[in-house]
């Protein structure tokens, strides 16, 4: 690879832009004209200065729009309450408020039913080719193809993809957006996707998210790195003088002082910035571009055509394949309720039952207060009593410690009395549960916990609530996870193109793939139901026993089919780090070694000669005369019988065998 590879770690990719939105207001849609603020397009031969000017246009643009402001309070707002910090009390109070965090637990039963299925690469052979004709379905390129998608399914592994998508899931929920940056990972020499805390981005405010992705013309991070590391990836890939100058001066001799950056991402280019200095600018380092090389010599003077400078002349070297089929911005955002005007969502689960939440802690603390007023409250007549104030308030803390109180005057039930407030009625008991239900219901994972399960008092009722809620999860988000992991997945298979030392390398022919999640399955699903179904379709002999163990989610079904067809056809191989089966196996061998016997004949009586006969008959215990026998069939024959019988030689003794 070459040496800016080499530190891919400090790069990664994007979307093309795609039928642009504004985020404004529904007026501001239709006008026709100039309908955003001027900006000019970033290229490599924009000066630094006017580069560094254009980022922080960007930087402010986004900042001080109303998508961000907005965004950003109701980010806050979501983490706060996701975290159970939604204390109404002055901080400075001792007393922690008790608070009944419903939307963690909708939250997070939500969240891993919506990501409990791995996403399955899939890789099929396209039909066209890049030239519009029928691509040719050889053995080579099925072999590709099977080739390409195993490796995906070893990346996905490697990386944990599936955990990755859930904490995308969980940014989304929380922060309205979730985001992946594709990349490459130069420690395990894999594609890759680093899930971006949502607060760091920089978008373009006027973008959105649609079917075919992030429509922005730009988009920002804020990133990290060691002074040291930063200088020294800046001089090995080309960065600017001012830019290491900058970072030099800021570190000092501390080169361990982590310096934070900007770096920005277009189609065709990216670049870092710190204060409006240029630290680097590069093409997009993602993208497989025609080069140049040496003309070739010429066949009858054999001499290498020079330019005007006597240097050799330069024609096209055709670029290696990519799998897109334009360069993109290395970024995938997950949002969900998003109306088209901005890039991330307009509302949010967690934004909606803010106010339920809170009535929920207001009920907690009204049933909470009762109870403590039902318990605490004590009045003492100082006249009937012959108490002073004073003595009244040790009688209050005796009697609650249960100790024994001496009253000079009075009756004791005329001197005190405890003041008990009336309890509260059931209807603020019944809202208390009401709102439980409905928060969990607006999430829609009522079904999927055991109180929302209890009012159903049959299997086939909790089943049909568990599949309900397993449905619009799955319309909910986990079709658009899938959308989210099928954008991924295609961002893998341009990594593998542009940096795999196999896949970059001259590929004859290189079949054109279409690549993604297989439909459907990340899409939630009743496990007991597939089980049932599978297991009936296998005692049908309609399963074979490897699709029976998948149906079953098997972590080896490959090896637990195996080792059925074992036991039953090579126990020795399946059992043979057992000793005790190595003994019986090596019995049995020598056994057959050494007591082989021949296969069992069966013969006739009759069709023995007649010292054949006499031999059977001895071991029947009956003793015959070979010239008999032989002068009785000669007899028998003479007389035409089809069957001689033995010689009359007598009945055989009591007990004897008889011979057939």
């Amino acid at each position: 690879m070459s040496d800016s590879n080499a530190i891919l770690d400090a790069f990664f990719s994007l979307g093309k832009k795609v039928n642009k939105v504004l985020g404004r207001s529904t007026d501001e849609e239709t006008e026709q004209g100039i309908v955003s603020d001027k900006f000019p397009e970033l290229t490599l031969d924009m000066k630094n200065e006017d580069l560094g000017d254009l980022t922080d246009r960007w930087l402010k643009n986004w900042r001080e729009s109303s998508v961000f402001s907005e965004w950003d309070k109701h980010g806050d707002d979501n983490e706060a309450y996701w975290l159970g910090n939604q204390h109404i009390k002055p901080k400075v109070e001792k007393t922690r408020p008790t608070i009944d965090n419903v939307l963690f637990e909708a939250l997070e039963t939500y969240l891993p039913e919506a990501t409990r299925r791995n996403p399955d690469a899939m890789v099929n052979l396209a039909n066209k080719d890049a030239d519009g004709k029928t691509q040719p379905d050889t053995p080579e390129t099925q072999a590709f193809v099977k080739d390409l998608q195993k490796k995906l399914a070893e990346i996905n592994d490697d990386i944990k993809l599936r955990l990755r998508l859930k904490r995308a899931a969980r940014h989304w929920a929380i922060y309205l957006v979730g985001a992946a940056k594709p990349g490459w990972d130069m420690d395990k020499d894999i594609p890759t996707a680093k899930i971006i805390r949502p607060k760091k981005l920089i978008l373009d405010p006027e973008a959105t998210v649609d079917e075919d992705g992030y429509t922005g013309e730009y988009y920002g991070e804020y990133r990290k790195m060691k002074a040291g590391k930063m200088i020294q990836t800046l001089k090995k890939i080309g960065g600017e003088t001012e830019g290491i100058k900058l970072v030099k001066d800021m570190a000092g001799e501390d080169l361990g002082t982590e310096i934070q950056f900007i770096e920005w991402w277009t189609v065709e280019y990216m670049c870092w910035t710190m204060k409006k200095v240029v630290l680097l600018k590069k093409k997009n380092p993602h993208w497989n571009y025609e080069t140049t090389e040496d003309a070739p010599a010429d066949g009858t003077t054999g001499e290498v055509p020079v330019d005007e400078n006597g240097k050799p002349q330069q024609v096209p070297k055709p670029a290696q394949p990519n799998h897109f089929k334009s360069p993109r911005i290395p970024l995938i955002l997950l949002t969900v309720f998003n109306l088209g005007k901005q890039p991330v969502d307009d509302t949010s689960l967690i934004g909606q039952n803010i106010s339920t939440q809170d009535r929920i802690n207001k009920r907690s603390r009204q049933i909470d207060r009762n109870a403590d007023s039902m318990n605490n409250g004590m009045v003492v007549s100082l006249e009937r009593s012959g108490l002073t104030a004073p003595q009244a308030k040790n009688v209050t803390k005796a009697l609650r410690d249960g100790g024994t109180v001496a009253i000079p005057a009075g009756a004791v039930n005329e001197a005190m009395s405890r003041m008990s407030a009336p309890p509260l009625p059931h209807d603020v008991y019944q809202d208390l549960t009401d709102q439980r239900n409905r928060l969990t219901e607006l999430f829609g994972s009522r079904g999927l916990t055991p109180s929302g399960l209890g009012s159903n008092k049959t299997v086939r009722g909790m089943m049909f609530e568990h599949n309900l809620a397993t449905d619009r999860i799955g319309g909910g988000v986990s079709e658009y996870l899938e959308q989210f992991a099928d954008d991924i997945v295609n961002w893998f298979i341009q990594m593998l193109y542009v940096y795999d030392n196999f896949y970059a390398a001259d590929q004859t022919p290189r079949p054109i793939v279409k690549a993604g999640v297989k439909e459907g399955s990340m899409l939630p699903k009743d496990s007991a139901s597939l089980a049932t179904q599978a297991l009936e379709l296998a005692k049908a002999n309609k399963y074979s026993l490897i699709d029976l163990f998948k149906a079953l989610d098997k972590p080896n079904p490959e090896e637990l089919a195996a080792n059925v067809w074992l036991e039953v056809n090579a126990p020795e191989i399946l059992f043979a780090k057992d000793p005790r089966v190595a003994q019986v196996v090596q019995m049995k061998q020598q056994a057959a070694a050494g007591g082989a016997k021949p296969p069992n004949e069966s013969i006739n009586f009759k069709d023995l000669p007649p010292d054949g006969k006499v031999q059977m008959a001895k071991k029947a215990g009956i003793d015959l005369n070979a010239e008999g026998v032989a002068a009785h069939e000669e007899h028998a024959a003479t007389r035409g019988g089809s069957n001689p019988a033995v010689p009359d030689v007598g009945a055989p003794e009591e007990g004897a065998p008889a011979i057939q």
